[in-house]
């Protein structure tokens, strides 16, 4: 399985269309957006487009800018999948904490910086896709039976980690 991770599209409109590019170039099963996915932006139709092209394979995370009901489909608080027996949580982060629940690897956004920590549990920031902060540039995440992977939008690697 491969998994492609975004965060904190913040409703820009060149990321969003980025969006599609990058589910055909990438051919992930799952894509999982860990939330701020629009804010106050008034790009839902074009956001709406693309979790009607994938709803099947979406997953979306309620962020702190995000509100119910502009969206086609229903914002989670937190997503949690086991991968090849690890247990991952899926969360914008600001309101469940790596704390919060028992998991082998926590993944969030909110933040707007990448980030892999090889830490107990492991820690996997894809940053932001379209805002990046901290010195970081923009950025998306690839989960894989094996790696937690940072990628910039030009598909370059920015960060690895094995974590089988």
């Amino acid at each position: 399985m491969k998994y492609l991770v975004v965060s904190d599209i913040h409703g820009d409109l060149a990321f969003i269309n980025y969006l599609f590019e990058l589910v055909e170039k990438e051919q992930p099963n799952k894509i999982i957006i860990l939330g701020d996915t629009m804010s106050l932006s008034d790009n839902c139709l074009r956001i709406n487009d693309f979790i009607d092209k994938y709803n099947d394979k979406i997953i979306l995370i309620k962020g702190n800018m995000d509100f119910d009901g502009y969206l086609k489909k229903e914002l989670l608080n937190f997503y949690q999948e086991i991968i090849n027996g690890k247990v991952f949580i899926f969360t914008h982060g600001h309101l469940i904490d790596m704390n919060t629940f028992p998991c082998d690897v926590y993944v969030q956004g909110h933040t707007h910086i990448n980030d892999i920590q090889d830490s107990k549990p492991i820690y996997f920031n894809p940053g932001s896709i379209s805002k990046p902060r901290g010195n970081t540039v923009n950025s998306y995440g690839l989960i894989t039976d094996e790696e937690l992977i940072v990628k910039d939008v030009d598909g370059n690697i920015i960060k690895k980690l094995t974590y089988r």
